[in-house]
């Protein structure tokens, strides 16, 4: 299965190298610095968005709640009844 799909892939990275290859010096220059901003940018938005970011407790095991304080993990709360997940 992953043949056929390998060799789409290689055609169409040959079609756009062929387009690229035909585009002036400038135009290439142009399109390297706007890959370069609009990864720059993808990265700031992850950084930004990764600041409010807070981690999930360490939730003890079934077998772990006798240790919680040694282990220092949180035990896990009861679902009230008629509650479900």
């Amino acid at each position: 299965m992953i043949g056929p799909v390998l060799r789409t892939d290689a055609a169409v990275a040959q079609g756009l190298n062929s387009a690229v290859q035909r585009l002036p010096l400038q135009v290439k220059a142009a399109l390297l610095v706007l890959a370069l901003l609009v990864g720059i940018a993808g990265c700031t938005a992850a950084w930004a968005d990764y600041k409010s970011y807070v981690p999930t407790p360490n939730v003890c095991r079934a077998d772990q709640i006798a240790r919680a304080a040694q282990l220092n993990c949180v035990v896990p709360q009861q679902i009230p009844p008629g509650w479900q997940r």
